[in-house]
C-alpha cells in the first residue's frame, strides 16, 4: 500500500523534473556534438584515422546514449505528464477500485501496454491516437536533429577519405 501511495503522489512535480532532465540532455548533447564537430574539422585532412576515431565517437554517442536516454526519458515525462497511474491499470484499461496502478516501468518497458494505454488517453484528451510518443516537436529533436548530425559526419569523413585517396 506504501508503495502504492508513492507512485500515485505528485506527479506534476515528478513530470516537471524529468522534463527538466530531458531538456538538459538534449543541450548536453547538442554542445557535446558540436565540440566534437569542432574537433572533427579541424582534424579534417590532417588525420584519418582520428577522424574516424572522432566520428565513431560522435555516432556511438548519438545513436547509443542521446537516442536511447531521450527516447525512454521521453516516455516516463509522458507517464507523469498525463498522471497514467492514477488513471490506468498494470494491462493498459482504464483504472477500477481493485486493480493494481500502471508502473512507470510497465509503462516504459512493456509496448503493447504502452500503445493501448497511449490510443485510451487520446480518447480521453480528444487527440488523434498514438501508436507511439514522439510527437512532431520530439520527432524534430530527439529524431531529424541526430539524424543531421549523422549526416554532417558521413559527409565529413567521406569527404576527408576522398582527400586522403586524391594525395596517394
Amino acid at each position: 500500500m506504501e508503495n502504492e501511495k508513492n507512485l500515485t503522489s505528485n506527479p506534476s512535480e515528478r513530470w516537471s523534473t524529468y522534463e527538466a532532465n530531458v531538456q538538459s540532455y538534449r543541450s548536453n548533447m547538442i554542445a557535446s556534438q558540436s565540440f566534437l564537430l569542432a574537433v572533427g574539422a579541424v582534424l579534417l585532412e590532417k588525420n584519418t584515422f582520428l577522424l574516424g576515431i572522432c566520428v565513431t565517437i560522435a555516432l556511438f554517442q548519438l545513436w547509443y546514449i542521446w537516442y536511447r536516454v531521450i527516447r525512454t526519458r521521453t516516455i516516463i515525462v509522458d507517464y507523469h505528464k498525463f498522471n497514467l497511474c492514477n488513471r490506468f491499470s498494470e494491462c493498459g484499461n482504464k483504472l477500477e477500485n481493485n486493480d493494481c496502478h500502471l508502473t512507470e516501468e510497465t509503462y516504459l518497458k512493456n509496448t503493447s501496454v504502452r500503445r493501448k494505454v497511449n490510443m485510451r488517453l487520446a480518447d480521453d484528451e480528444k487527440k488523434p491516437k498514438l501508436k507511439h510518443n514522439l510527437r512532431l516537436t520530439r520527432v524534430k529533436l530527439d529524431l531529424i536533429l541526430p539524424i543531421t548530425f549523422t549526416i554532417i559526419w558521413i559527409c565529413l569523413f567521406v569527404v576527408d577519405v576522398f582527400s586522403f585517396l586524391q594525395a596517394r
